[in-house]
């Protein structure tokens, strides 16, 4: 084991955090964009499906755009933002995993954020609406064949941002059963 690596990865973990706040107008690096999508791209899928798609949006004025549709407070000042979209007739699984999928890339997504000292947030509900969820495919340019799954807006934080509290381990965490 190498302790130095497994400290990091817990440290990132209990340093993510849902990023409500203002960014910074700071650009994010190309590079960077690309990290974090190829951390989210190496999630597991289920059956080897791979139904995640990602749109890229790497300036405020590509960020804008999506803004135009839904103005929620987390994409309001991020420089940019990754779409996690799932593609519902792409895959040849007698089941689906679009779900699973896209949890587990948006995760990792976060994650890698965090591990590059970016800020994110998971951001769906606004794309539950079936409006909402048109005019963003329009914007995105993704025919209906595609469901917009999140948007994790990305950027610097510009302050500390806050952190809701979490349960205590013994209160999620149960040995054997839950009596």
């Amino acid at each position: 084991m190498k302790d130095g690596v497994f400290m990091e990865f817990f440290k990132t973990v209990k340093e993510r955090y849902s990023h409500k706040e203002r960014f910074l107008p700071d650009e994010v690096p190309t590079d960077v964009l690309r990290s974090i999508a190829e951390a989210g791209l190496a999630a597991p899928t289920g059956n080897n499906t791979q139904c995640v798609k990602l749109v890229i949006l790497k300036n405020r004025s590509q960020v804008q755009k999506l803004c135009d549709v839904v103005p929620t407070e987390g994409m309001l000042t991020a420089p940019a933002a990754i779409a996690l979209l799932t593609d519902s007739e792409g895959h040849k699984s007698p089941y689906n995993f679009e779900v699973e999928d896209y949890s587990s890339a948006a995760t990792q997504m976060l994650l890698a954020a965090t591990a590059l000292g970016y800020a994110s947030l998971w951001l769906d509900s606004p794309y539950f609406d079936e409006n909402n969820q048109k005019a963003a495919l329009a914007v995105l340019g993704a025919s209906s064949r595609y469901h917009l799954r999140v948007v994790l807006p990305i950027g610097l934080p510009d302050g500390d941002g806050s952190r809701r509290s979490k349960l205590t381990f013994d209160e999620r965490v149960f040995w054997e059963n839950m009596a």
